[in-house]
């Protein structure tokens, strides 16, 4: 893909909102990310506090020729998610990601937007790891994170965000 890819915050626009509300609509998408369908009520409850200038999960629309296309968020490894984790690094972000508009998949935009984020948190945010934890049936993101570099070193067991058990990959990248 020729085109530009950028990421810009997420706005507390309807626009923003509707458009994730959409993605969220993708089985696709909800089975890898969130589980469920989202109602755009419940869409701007999640969102709203990630729009706000010093938000603990910072959100990115991710742009491919000024247009949406997905988010990318990070956040600090909580100590809760240290301790699921085994890791003991005093800086460490965990990144969230997915490619909302289904026609834009498996064209490596979402490969390109987590290099463009792990540049900024490695660089600005002096970051010495990075971690993704793509559930374990997930393919398709398990391959791209390896592309950018994320290595497999464990299988963690937690709940999901509607309380089912699931397998994920704990994927990590060092500076």
């Amino acid at each position: 893909m020729d085109g530009i890819l950028s990421l810009r915050q997420l706005n507390d626009s309807d626009e923003d909102y509707e458009l994730l509300e959409k993605w969220y609509q993708e089985e696709e998408i909800y089975s890898h990310f969130e589980q469920r369908k989202l109602s755009y009520k419940e869409v701007k409850d999640k969102y709203y506090p990630r729009t706000l200038k010093d938000a603990k999960i910072p959100v990115y629309m991710i742009l491919y020729d000024d247009m949406p296309i997905g988010i990318i968020q990070y956040q600090s490894l909580s100590k809760e998610n240290q301790e699921l984790y085994g890791i003991h690094s005093g800086n460490a972000y965990e990144i969230d990601i997915f490619i909302g508009e289904l026609s834009m998949q498996s064209k490596g935009l979402g490969q390109k937007a987590v290099y463009l984020l792990s540049q900024f948190l490695f660089q600005e945010k002096e970051a010495e790891l990075l971690v993704m934890c793509p559930l374990k049936n997930n393919k398709p993101a398990i391959e791209c994170y390896k592309k950018c570099g994320f290595k497999i070193k464990n299988v963690v067991q937690t709940k999901d965000t509607i309380g089912n058990l699931q397998k994920y990959f704990l994927m990590i990248k060092e500076k």
